[in-house]
């Protein structure tokens, strides 16, 4: 049960106090659209290109012939499997960020509606959309944002269970990572992948201290914060550290989301052919997800195909076919997100709501704002 002082954090900010990064769209200026076309995200991807570019026709001196020859001959539907494998990690995640929110006290038993699945499934896949076009993963702030918009909550606390999230996929993805590398690979692995694991590692023993001390030291160090950013930082607290129940179902949910996108790999390499052991499968997905978070290039654009190209040979794949299954699982996991993500976002704009979530009444949104 959440004590009063605890349900107090959990109310909004006050509509003044919207960051000046996350317009709101209703007036014009998206803070999407404006964060896409910045000088910087579009260098970056500039820099994907030519990361692109030198690991493939430089480094590889790939046959295009030979990694498209492979890419017709796939099966279809095998190709279908895997694509429906990693959409089916959507809503196995919302239902995981459901459970969080639901942790601090965000349910309509305490009169806050949230979204249903469904609807909290599409503001995923709008954050996943951000993240494939911009760097840093704007896409999880903007997910706070788009959560506020719908229902009023607040961003701050939102923001912390997004956290808790990729706390929790970073933990369960480095505990699977590293026992598969010893299965696998025989406890080594390329430059590349273990750099990206290192440094998975070391983010992981980051977080575990950062919220035993924000657990310990809590009201310290919320009278160490300017007054004017103190609720703020509560609001943040409260989402982070206190959403942590119910700690085995959201393990579940993180590990079935990583077996489903080692499926999707193991199905995708099927679908040209190329017979790759389900553990192998799992820790070249998971690694690749790792790069991914390279904050150089959107969703680690170029640099993630280089690192799946060098595991998938690492197990014996050679480089044609370890492209082509490469092509075909970002073509899954990347360039499917940019098409159907910009059209979701073109039709979430041009309705101005995203549809399946369920309107809160004025009454509850200015209930809310004026008790924060």
């Amino acid at each position: 049960m959440i004590t009063s002082g605890r349900r107090a954090q959990a109310f909004p900010e006050s509509s003044g106090h919207r960051s000046g990064a996350l317009r709101d769209e209703t007036t014009g200026s998206s803070p999407l659209g404006w964060r896409i076309f910045s000088l910087r995200n579009v260098g970056s991807f500039l820099l994907a290109l030519v990361a692109l570019y030198l690991v493939y026709r430089q480094l590889l001196g790939l046959d295009w012939g030979e990694v498209w020859a492979s890419v017709r001959g796939a099966k279809a539907w095998l190709f279908a499997l895997a694509f429906l494998a990693f959409y089916c990690s959507f809503p196995l995640r919302a239902l995981r960020w459901k459970t969080l929110l639901n942790n601090i006290g965000y349910g309509t038993v305490v009169g806050r509606p949230i979204p249903s699945v469904l609807g909290l499934t599409r503001i995923m896949y709008l954050a996943w959309f951000a993240n494939c076009l911009t760097i840093a993963r704007f896409g999880d702030a903007y997910r706070g944002y788009l959560l506020k918009k719908v229902t009023g909550i607040s961003f701050a606390a939102t923001l912390g269970t997004v956290l808790t999230e990729r706390f929790l996929d970073l933990v369960v993805l480095v505990a699977v990572v590293g026992a598969g590398v010893l299965v696998v690979f025989g406890g080594t692995l390329p430059a590349a992948a273990t750099q990206a694991l290192t440094a998975g590692l070391i983010l992981s023993a980051v977080g575990v201290v950062g919220l035993l001390t924000m657990r310990r030291f809590r009201g310290v160090l919320e009278r160490l914060v300017p007054k004017r950013f103190r609720a703020h930082y509560s609001s943040l607290t409260h989402g982070l550290v206190d959403s942590f129940r119910h700690l085995p179902l959201l393990v579940a949910y993180s590990a079935l989301g990583w077996m489903l996108e080692g499926l999707t790999l193991y199905t995708t390499a099927a679908a040209v052919g190329t017979r790759v052991s389900i553990a192998g499968a799992l820790v070249v997905a998971l690694v690749g997800s790792l790069l991914t978070t390279v904050p150089f290039t959107p969703a680690g654009l170029g640099f993630t195909e280089a690192g799946l190209v060098l595991l998938l040979g690492w197990l014996g794949v050679d480089v044609p076919t370890a492209s082509a299954v490469t092509l075909l699982f970002r073509l899954i996991n990347y360039w499917s997100i940019v098409v159907f993500g910009f059209i979701l976002y073109v039709f979430s704009r041009n309705t101005n709501q995203l549809k399946g979530m369920p309107a809160v009444p004025m009454r509850i949104r200015r209930s809310l704002i004026g008790r924060s």
